[in-house]
């Protein structure tokens, strides 16, 4: 059983593809969108007992959604509040996977985190995975105090600073 999840696991990932992004011909010229096939998750998207609402997509006991809408932090955070939840945390290699599915794994997106003197998530779970860009968190510029994912050619965290406006990806709890 153990060997199955493992398979699955990599399956998973690899079908992903990184980026979802195919050029189209020998050319790097013209390049078309492939959708994540987010249903590859073998504890992902599975409809629970209520299920989640329209657009919103299933990890676990949580329903998520990515807002392309460009806002700050701050705003992102009100706007996942006001759908009844906050921004995102991340707390396995299978759900930054998930998530960075969902996010079609391109644009700079917020999620929960934020440094008021340690890192942590603004639903209140605990800060216990990390998935930092090299180098990071750096706070180069004062003020760094927020979360950023799919940075740089790996797609993982950065530090930025939170008046910033990027896409976003809320959470509930179902």
């Amino acid at each position: 059983m153990a060997g199955l999840i493992i398979f699955l696991l990599l399956s998973a990932a690899f079908s992903l593809g990184d980026p979802h992004w195919r050029k189209s011909g020998p050319h790097i010229s013209a390049y078309y969108f492939t959708t994540p096939n987010l249903d590859v998750f073998p504890y992902g998207c599975l409809t629970g007992p209520r299920g989640c609402p329209g657009e919103w997509r299933q990890f676990g006991s949580h329903c998520v959604i990515f807002d392309e809408t460009p806002r700050s932090w701050a705003d992102a955070e009100f706007h996942c509040q006001s759908l009844g939840g906050h921004l995102a945390s991340v707390h396995s290699w299978l759900e930054s996977i998930f998530l960075k599915a969902l996010t079609f794994d391109l644009p700079l997106t917020w999620i929960g985190g934020t440094d008021g003197g340690h890192w942590s998530w603004t639903d209140g779970s605990g800060f216990n995975y990390q998935q930092w860009a090299e180098g990071m968190p750096n706070n180069s510029i004062s003020g760094e105090s927020c979360i950023q994912m799919n940075f740089g050619d790996k797609h993982r965290w950065n530090n930025e600073g939170c008046e910033k406006h990027f896409a976003s990806v809320c959470s509930q709890s179902d």
